[in-house]
């Protein structure tokens, strides 16, 4: 008899763990990536972003509670989950935005280091050091700094967002496309070849 409640208990603790352990990866479409970064990189440019973050919609209440024993059963059922088309992604998080915060305050630095030609955008999302004229002897520290600040955005995006931990490299060539576009007149930029032009 007590083999049998052994067998059981085994057969429903492997169950249980089968129904508790469920990772869910979202892919986003390029197209939602580097939406994502251009508006995060115009958050850096510009101030504070107007007003708080959009509120998560309230849930709607589910009709009339169950039973006891539907009660208990229920937390051994998979979840219903209702899913969009094309999911929205979490941008502005408090992680996000203090990222974003830490870089808005190195950015005039950034773009006057920029301007001389000792400082480049590359095809990975971070800033490189170039060889130019009068570079500050803190742009070792100032590349070091600002690629830091990156890496945790590009991690905290995939993390915050359910995103395959692969998908990190999507996510920084997005933000290396949107930053090319939006790089000033004189900026060096890394092309998706790895090849390095000013604008």
């Amino acid at each position: 008899m007590r083999a049998g409640l052994r067998t059981r208990a085994a057969v429903l603790g492997v169950l249980l763990h089968g129904c508790l352990s469920v990772t869910v990866n979202v892919s986003f479409p390029n197209e939602k990536l580097e939406g994502a970064a251009a508006s995060i990189e115009d958050m850096v440019g510009s101030g504070p972003p107007a007003g708080p973050a959009p509120a998560a919609p309230a849930r709607k209440p589910e009709g009339r509670a169950p039973q006891p024993v539907r009660r208990w059963l229920a937390w051994f059922q998979p979840a219903v989950v209702e899913a969009q088309a094309i999911p929205e992604l979490r941008t502005r998080t408090p992680e996000v935005m203090a990222a974003i915060e830490s870089r808005r305050k190195r950015r005039p630095e950034l773009d006057a280091v920029a301007q001389t030609g000792c400082l480049g955008e590359n095809k990975d999302g971070l800033v490189d050091a170039r060889p130019g004229q009068n570079c500050p002897p803190t742009l070792g520290q100032l590349v070091a700094a600002e690629n830091a600040d990156r890496i945790f955005l590009y991690k905290t995006l995939v993390t915050q967002n359910s995103m395959p931990a692969e998908d990190i490299t999507r996510v920084q060539a997005a933000f290396a496309k949107v930053r090319r576009e939006k790089a000033a007149p004189g900026t060096w930029v890394q092309l998706e070849n790895g090849q390095w032009t000013r604008k």
